[in-house]
């Protein structure tokens, strides 16, 4: 229980006493923990003190409150060296954790502006379109848009779900992608990617816009991610080019 006449006040006692468990491995990353009224309970003190030590505790990055599903110990977040060129495939390998995928598109759209000039094609021109949900560990992270010129229309004959499109590019055509250009913004989630990615609409998601080309220096594709940045982070190193 809690010292009621410590000099220490209440929600700090309770977020050191959750923290601990967390840390002495009482809760796991992923667990739920008590619901507010439980702790209140059984720490007897009121549900202000407990809210006050929860908000303390999710400054700290230790849990996460997930909307109508309760309180949770946050995951070690998924990390990309973007200045690697590798699959989410690989990644997902590297860390020890599964890759998955569900595609949600594939099909013919004509091209927008922005789409055609990455691609060094005309507005409206017909390009190949693959969407996908990308999961680690079962867990939903990345949302994938990308535009293939209309010479990779054999795409649309394949299914993407637990596969690398980049293996299935290299092996089908011994295409690769042998450099990619970035550019990495803030956006709100909509309803839909809400869904997909389960969080709340509105939440604040990293999106990706890139730009990936193939042996002769021509564009394979223009993509788009949208990212779950809490479960998400992306790493790039820097050097002096005068070194």
């Amino acid at each position: 229980m809690l010292k009621q006449d410590a000099m220490t006040p209440l929600y700090v006692q309770l977020m050191d006493t959750v923290e601990k468990d967390i840390k002495s491995g009482r809760y796991k990353p992923g667990d739920k923990i008590m619901t507010e009224s439980e702790m209140a309970k059984t720490y007897g003190v009121s549900l202000i003190t407990v809210r006050k030590a929860i908000g303390s505790l999710m400054e700290k990055g230790l849990v996460v409150r997930k909307q109508g599903k309760g309180t949770f110990v946050t995951k070690p977040k998924f990390s990309r060296n973007i200045k690697r060129l590798q699959s989410f495939s690989e990644m997902c390998e590297q860390m020890g954790v599964v890759p998955g995928a569900h595609m949600l598109e594939n099909k013919i759209v004509d091209a927008d502006g922005k789409i055609a000039e990455r691609l060094g094609i005309e507005t409206g021109s017909k390009v190949i379109f693959i969407s996908r949900l990308r999961f680690a560990d079962s867990e939903p992270v990345v949302i994938e848009k990308n535009y293939f010129p209309l010479k990779y229309a054999f795409l649309l004959e394949a299914q993407f779900e637990d596969n690398s499109l980049f293996d299935y590019l290299k092996e089908k055509v011994g295409m690769q992608v042998t450099s990619s250009e970035k550019l990495i913004e803030l956006c709100r989630a909509t309803q839909e990617e809400a869904k997909l990615l389960e969080v709340r609409k509105g939440d604040y998601l990293m999106f990706v816009r890139s730009t990936a080309y193939d042996q002769e220096n021509e564009p394979l594709y223009a993509g788009i991610q949208i990212i779950n940045g809490d479960r998400f982070s992306l790493y790039v190193y820097e050097t002096n080019g005068e070194h």
